[in-house]
């Protein structure tokens, strides 16, 4: 069945820029950007990728973020006084590429090419998140992304997923055996990272 077709209802932004691993994201929204863990996808056919890491900045670097608040009582009244500072900032997120649609089935490696600038990036629906998940291969992307955040992202992208599946416990510890198979000959980081998926 395929569960891709209508991805207006949860589209978040776009690719602008992307390589074979990795694809950046910028928002339509700002501060919209799906949690740090989320299982998002881009273009056609449909490329999956863990969001990892979340920015806000300048949309023009030449033109840094100053300081407003010093007589502000809250943020919100920083944003209330200063219309135009949503004009200027734009929030992006970074996702490690885990798998890909091909035909009619999900494979759990990297695709052959990234999708294109411009494609849309959408937040996975739960039924999506279920489908992809159901084979736990794309831990092995995580877990070897490297530092600083590679820990983090497993943890943050476990507990979204267990959080959208209706077997959320029995998954996790699916995910734990996977994990003790590819990092164990390292327990003190299995052991942080499933006490914290857990948390």
């Amino acid at each position: 069945m395929q569960i891709f077709e209508n991805h207006q209802a949860h589209r978040v932004g776009e690719v602008i820029g992307c390589d074979s691993r990795m694809l950046t994201a910028q928002c339509y929204e700002l501060y919209s950007a799906p949690p740090l863990g989320s299982l998002v996808h881009a273009g056609e056919p449909a490329v999956f990728a863990v969001v990892q890491l979340i920015r806000t900045e300048p949309l023009d670097p030449s033109r840094p973020v100053l300081a407003r608040g010093q007589e502000a009582g809250s943020l919100a009244e920083i944003y209330r006084d200063n219309p135009q500072v949503e004009r200027l900032l734009t929030t992006r997120f970074d996702a490690l590429i885990v798998g890909h649609r091909r035909d009619d089935q999900i494979i759990q490696l990297l695709p052959p090419a990234p999708p294109p600038i411009h494609s849309f990036v959408s937040a996975c629906l739960p039924d999506e998140v279920t489908e992809f998940t159901h084979d736990l291969d794309f831990l092995r992307f995580l877990i070897n992304s490297g530092p600083p955040m590679a820990d983090e992202v497993v943890v943050a992208c476990l507990r979204e997923a267990a959080a959208r599946r209706s077997d959320g416990d029995d998954f996790i510890v699916r995910a734990g055996r996977a994990m003790a198979t590819e990092i164990h000959a390292d327990v003190s980081r299995l052991g942080s990272i499933l006490r914290r998926v857990r948390t």
